[in-house]
């Protein structure tokens, strides 16, 4: 038979799970000052006593609401570190849209409320942005560094500065992709994913040749 503290732990991470799936769908619909503790306590029907032991304060709440969405974008999103599939160039690339296409589908709420926290301006950044730009910041370096090891396995002298380059663009796509699918529920995603990864690919072409 579970011990007394087993089942306290246990429950104690239902109650966080929980608590971190309504801030994080309240923050995703209403952005970060149109959440608030209130709301969570309504939506989760917890005593706010309860999410003040999870978390010191909204600002915390949030930040960890963010993290919580990225782990699980993450799990459906394109993989960063697995070695490159034996396609060609442009299709590698076409893949790699089309994997995030499908885990905005599945999972759009980390996307949706980074976009909000990257729009927030105001004298002092709550912890919420803040952990948002380091969370962008690791994607760019992982998309550099995919980008660097699809180049290498294509082109011969490549100047490293190409693959930062292609990530920037690759990451600012991304967030139209996003935008577009989301505003207009009629959007022929393949259509677009394809033609994205179509233009990236030339570019990247055309990058390394100038570069040469």
């Amino acid at each position: 038979m579970p011990r007394k503290t087993e089942r306290r732990h246990v429950q104690g991470d239902s109650s966080r799970q929980k608590i971190l799936e309504a801030a994080l769908d309240i923050a995703a619909e209403r952005g970060y000052d149109g959440t608030s503790v209130a709301l969570v306590t309504e939506k989760t029907g917890l005593p706010a006593s309860s999410i003040y032991w999870h978390f010191k304060n909204k600002d915390q709440l949030l930040a960890e609401a963010l993290d919580f969405s990225y782990r699980r974008w993450r799990a459906v999103g394109p993989p960063w570190a697995a070695e490159l599939p034996p396609l060609p160039f442009g299709s590698q690339v076409q893949d790699r849209f089309r994997q995030a296409a499908t885990a905005f589908v599945e999972q759009p709420e980390f996307w949706r409320l980074g976009l909000m926290l990257a729009l927030e301006q105001r004298i002092k950044e709550p912890a919420a942005r803040t952990r948002y730009i380091q969370v962008r910041g690791e994607s760019l370096a992982a998309l550099t560094d995919w980008w660097g090891r699809l180049l290498a396995s294509t082109f011969t002298d490549v100047d490293p500065a190409a693959a930062s380059t292609l990530a920037r663009f690759h990451l600012a796509a991304m967030d139209g992709l996003f935008v577009a699918t989301q505003a207009d529920r009629a959007t022929d995603v393949q259509w677009l994913v394809d033609t994205l990864a179509d233009g990236l690919s030339t570019a990247a072409s055309r990058l390394v040749a100038a570069a040469r």
